[in-house]
């Protein structure tokens, strides 16, 4: 049974609701998002720990042990990555399909007197254009804010019990590299909008 949504919400509950709509796709997503993260953090790791450990010791056979190992995790990481693809993008589908159901019945209750002062192109690039780009989010703006965050996270642990020294001087410069970051965020989205008015004049037109 299809829950009414109350619209009058933040605009990111609205949007989490829709994602929480198809939990399960979303839940292996994150999970397979989790695994990679893991891999790619423990690989150059392990890569140490064999160059300065095991080779000079002469342990080949641990050593060929822990490479190949290494090898089934990257084809682990492969498979991974084909079913955050493939699952993903259909969560994303089908968080999309929900979406576009709930505007077309909200369109459907407008008045005659909405639709003579708003051109018909610029509706449909909402429907369409604006849409699109909402439901690529739903898929990848989750799954790349977790795999960022394990990612730097992760990646400052393991430094700092390598090399202190090394590690602190890049922890201080990860904040200015934030901000940097941020700024340009900012700019970006003023000019997304920007495209996003060009296309809908242009369908209207």
């Amino acid at each position: 049974v299809k829950m009414k949504k109350d619209y009058s919400k933040n605009p990111l509950i609205i949007f989490l609701s829709y994602i929480a709509g198809h939990k399960k796709l979303f839940v292996i997503d994150m999970i397979c998002a989790v695994l990679v993260s893991v891999i790619d953090l423990v690989f150059p790791f392990i890569s140490r720990v064999s160059m300065q450990n095991l080779l000079p010791k002469k342990m080949f056979m641990v050593f060929f042990v822990v490479m190949s190992l290494m090898v089934l995790a990257y084809l682990l990481k492969a498979v991974l990555y084909y079913v955050i693809t493939v699952l993903g993008h259909r969560m994303g589908v089908q968080v999309e399909a929900d979406m576009r159901r709930d505007i077309f019945e909200h369109m459907q209750s407008l008045s005659f007197d909405f639709y003579d002062k708003n051109r018909t192109g610029i509706l449909m690039s909402r429907i369409t254009t604006d849409l699109f780009d909402v439901t690529e989010l739903a898929h990848h703006g989750p799954e790349f804010i977790l795999i960022c965050v394990i990612t730097m996270v992760g990646s400052m642990i393991l430094m700092f019990a390598m090399e202190w020294r090394l590690a602190l001087v890049l922890l201080l410069t990860l904040p200015v590299c934030l901000i940097f970051t941020f700024a340009q965020r900012v700019n970006m989205k003023y000019a997304n909008v920007e495209v996003k008015k060009k296309t809908a004049d242009i369908n209207a037109a």
